[in-house]
């Protein structure tokens, strides 16, 4: 004699039921940290049966079609301060450009331009995150180059906080790893 089969809880109504209780938890779990995102249409709403009961189950989730996230960009030209280890703070402009490549002007000398220029690239992920690297040369007695890379963190569209490492080597064939600390305000 066959098996009579469940239309209330059999398996394939389960794990629709497990499915969309899932589709609606990664939803959630995305979405809650993130003020950033903005629905651009209602939620769907999903009826379905639960397994273990006969009453209908409202499940809510946010169709990923219709969910846009603005993510901070730090293109644009920022007013930066820097500080490494062993140096006193510093000023400069940091130029991020949309091709994804960045420019650093620091140091004003007495003139007013900048006693050098770096160049590097950059990349965001996550939540505001910053990475960014760029090289420079070293003025000053001892010549050479530094090799400057920084992790940080968008704080707003206007500001933002970044540490990381300075390898410095020397045309004299010496080399030393410093820390740095820079943050910037954006002016445009």
């Amino acid at each position: 004699m066959p098996k009579k089969q469940s239309t209330t809880g059999g398996p394939t109504a389960r794990r629709a039921v497990g499915v969309a209780l899932a589709a609606g938890f990664l939803t959630l779990a995305v979405a809650a940290p993130q003020p950033a995102l903005a629905l651009t249409a209602e939620p769907t709403a999903t009826t379905t049966k639960s397994a273990t009961a006969t009453t209908p189950t409202t499940v809510t989730t946010a169709s990923t079609a219709t969910t846009a996230a603005t993510v901070p960009s730090p293109v644009g030209t920022w007013s930066v301060t820097t500080q490494e280890s062993d140096h006193p703070a510093s000023t400069g402009t940091l130029f991020f450009y949309a091709d994804h490549t960045l420019r650093l002007e620091a140091h004003p000398g007495p003139d007013g331009k900048p006693v050098f220029i770096g160049t590097g690239e950059w990349g965001s992920g996550f939540g505001g995150t910053l990475h960014y690297e760029f090289t420079h040369p070293l003025p000053g007695t001892r010549t050479g180059t530094a090799y400057v890379e920084l992790d940080g963190i968008l704080t707003s569209s206007t500001a933002f906080s970044a540490c990381g490492l300075t390898k410095r080597v020397y045309d004299d064939g010496g080399t030393e790893t410093v820390t740095i600390v820079m943050t910037g305000t954006k002016t445009a």
